[in-house]
């Protein structure tokens, strides 16, 4: 069985143990009528297939708040991607975003940009509530660990870092959630680094294979391109494997499994059709265990 395979079927393992969810995305869909996140661009279509990819891969009752943490996070980094990335977003506007919620600690300050100031409230009280929810959990404040990690990816993103994908950020967020924290020494070891850098580079691989897929391209040429990018992805994803599974001083296997769960969630999204992921959706969230 090649690599396509055991990323999807793994996936579709999980469903059986997935189908105790439903509560839990009423609580995601709540929070997204009552933040009308319609109207800064997120789809129920989406937010079904945000909540479904990280409860079909952590699928322990205890982990609800992993679940709910990966998702919101998600779709906030989608939302503030398309913020950054609007034409009519000033660097201005983006460098003010960014020192706002760098300051944040202090309470959040009034700015130009409405939909800026609106995106960095709603983010604001994502990591509030995650906060909540790992104290009652762990036991334990991880709010700095949180606004340090999404700091650093909107540096990266204020910058113009290819990052619109968030798939370190969403590493991040799941083990910081999960109470899996990970000292500043190992997170700058070479090792660590090279599974961040991989990670990175396979999802944003499947983003740009998934846009050339749509585009829908005839030319022989796109085609190769095309053949030789899926060829680099498969490569790519045996190499993580085998780094998150051999033996490692610099973080424990929690850490390091963390990193293959998000590019496996990247990958199933863009070689499953939209009605095969529409099918588990239902399966999975919607149909009474018998």
């Amino acid at each position: 069985m090649n690599s396509k395979s055991k990323c999807i079927t793994q996936i579709s393992l999980s469903f059986n143990y997935t189908q105790f969810i439903n509560p839990f995305f009423n609580s995601l869909h709540r929070w997204f009528a009552n933040d009308n996140l319609q109207e800064l661009g997120i789809t129920r279509k989406y937010l079904l297939h945000a909540y479904f990819l990280a409860a079909a891969t952590i699928f322990e009752p205890e982990r609800s708040n992993v679940i709910l943490a990966w998702a919101k996070s998600q779709i906030i980094c989608k939302i503030t991607v398309s913020y950054f990335n609007h034409e009519i977003t000033s660097s201005e506007e983006r460098i003010a975003f960014l020192a706002n919620f760098i300051n944040s600690i202090n309470g959040l300050t009034k700015t130009k940009s409405k939909t800026g100031h609106r995106i960095l409230n709603i983010l604001s009280r994502i990591l509030d509530q995650a906060s909540t929810d790992a104290w009652g959990i762990l036991g334990r404040d991880i709010s700095h660990q949180l606004h340090n990690a999404w700091g650093a990816w909107l540096m990266k993103l204020n910058r113009g870092v290819k990052c619109d994908e968030g798939a370190e950020l969403l590493v991040n967020i799941i083990n910081i959630c999960a109470g899996h924290i990970v000292s500043e020494e190992s997170i700058l070891h070479p090792e660590y680094q090279r599974l961040s850098k991989l990670t990175n580079k396979i999802c944003q691989q499947l983003q740009w294979y998934q846009n050339e897929k749509v585009l829908g391209k005839d030319d022989c040429s796109a085609e190769n391109i095309i053949m030789k990018c899926s060829r680099e992805i498969e490569q790519n994803m045996q190499a993580l494997v085998e780094l998150v599974f051999c033996e490692s001083n610099v973080a424990n296997k929690n850490v390091k499994q963390t990193f293959l769960m998000v590019a496996k969630t990247f990958y199933y999204g863009v070689n499953c059709s939209r009605e095969t992921i529409d099918f588990h959706i239902s399966k999975v969230l919607f149909e009474r265990v018998v």
